[in-house]
């Protein structure tokens, strides 16, 4: 397969996963407020439960994807996930039909069942495709790919949710789930054996303790996972947000609501491939720093200003997720690149396990904070949240330190 296109199937599958499971969250978010009398306004609670039980299952089962991923060749369970996803979808879409709560969060679940198990071994493919120095660029490539699913997703569903349509909403429902499984057979690639003699724990709480004992053979390595998990819990309550600010402070209709979505897929797109490319081949980690401080000062301005001018947010909005990039890429590169062989697969379900434990946190956290103090706080706790974390990576990160010693010392 040539060099330009060997990486088009992964990016593909993984793109067209991540936008089917955020097109159907956010169905269920917009859709399913309207099954319910107004006066109960219960979209914040909606907007916390679908996300919490997306999450769920990343905290139970990523041990046990980990462990799948080292025992396992990894295209095999990337295929078995998408031959499973299809009749998960095909009960959501009854769901929609029979406008049946239960039946749709009951689906969700299991979608995050199926993409906790899917997440390692698509992230173990980037170096068995790509080598050490493809890993940069894959990885920022497929974070790039991920963010454009995690609002491509939901722009459409907004649109779908204002022109309801149950037959759009199907057909786009399946067709994209059957795509995503013709791309997956076509990945190519040449995998180590698995190591059938693995003998990891699938107890979640096990996993966690032994994990982090282990990570710490790697210097700084636990504060690395700990600044990727708290990227992904600031995305995860940005999106919440937006999905409960455009409507109620900015008064726009979930088609609106989508533009602006879009505008942050343009920032995140932007960011996540200059970061893959500005690193040449290695893992840059003043970009991290420089992704840190810019979501900042953006976020500073949202929460001072607070724009009531869609324009003015949307511009603020951009600035933040195309510094998320910066600040993500090089973090999910590091961890890769300090692990080699079946061990990353293991790496990557401990850095998932504590993602989503931060996500699920986040989904709670932001009800509480925008029902009690309101969606602009947010904005504020955001803001702590990552400067917080860009100044723990700095200061008690060796290689953050290292970096800019070497840095200042060519200037000098």
């Amino acid at each position: 397969m040539k060099q330009g296109t060997k990486w088009l199937p992964l990016f593909s599958t993984n793109f067209l996963g991540v936008f089917n499971n955020n097109y159907f969250k956010l169905l269920i978010i917009t859709i399913s407020v309207s099954w319910f009398p107004k006066e109960h306004n219960i979209s914040s609670f909606i907007v916390s439960l679908a996300s919490g039980l997306f999450f769920v299952p990343y905290i139970l089962f990523s041990p046990l994807a980990g462990k799948l991923s080292q025992i396992m060749y990894k295209k095999r369970i990337i295929v078995y996930s998408r031959i499973v996803e299809f009749p998960i979808y095909l009960i959501g879409a009854l769901g929609f039909y029979f406008e049946n709560l239960y039946i749709v969060l009951t689906c969700i679940f299991l979608l995050g069942t199926v993409s906790t198990l899917f997440s390692p071994a698509k992230y173990g493919l980037i170096r068995d495709i790509g080598g050490n120095e493809g890993i940069s660029f894959g990885t920022g490539t497929l974070e790039m790919l991920t963010f454009f699913g995690n609002i491509v997703g939901p722009v459409v569903a907004s649109i779908i949710a204002d022109h309801y349509n149950y037959i759009l909403l199907s057909m786009i429902l399946i067709g994209v789930a059957i795509l995503s499984l013709i791309t997956t057979v076509m990945i190519k690639v040449t995998e180590s054996e698995p190591n059938i003699n693995v003998k990891e724990t699938i107890n979640p709480i096990i996993f966690l303790i032994n994990s982090f004992k282990w990570a710490k053979s790697y210097v700084g390595m636990n504060l690395i996972v700990l600044g990727l998990g708290i990227f992904w819990m600031i995305d995860g309550m940005l999106q919440m947000n937006l999905i409960v600010h455009c409507p109620n402070f900015l008064k726009l209709s979930n088609t609106q609501m989508s533009m602006i979505m879009s505008v942050a897929l343009i920032g995140i797109g932007i960011g996540s491939y200059t970061a893959g490319v500005l690193s040449g081949g290695k893992v840059e980690l003043l970009l991290t720093l420089i992704g840190g401080f810019g979501m900042t000062i953006f976020l500073f301005l949202t929460f001072v200003i607070q724009p009531n001018n869609a324009a003015l947010f949307s511009f603020f909005i951009f600035f933040i997720a195309m510094f998320s990039g910066f600040y993500m890429v090089p973090l999910s590169s590091y961890i890769q690149l300090k692990i080699e062989g079946r061990k990353q697969g293991k790496m990557i379900a401990y850095s998932n396990f504590i993602t989503f434990i931060l996500l699920f946190i986040g989904s709670v956290l932001f009800g509480v904070i925008s029902d009690n103090f309101g969606t602009n706080a947010v904005f504020l706790f955001l803001l702590i949240i990552i400067i917080s974390m860009t100044l723990i990576l700095l200061f008690f990160v060796k290689d953050f330190k290292n970096r800019l010693q070497i840095l200042f010392s060519k200037k000098q």
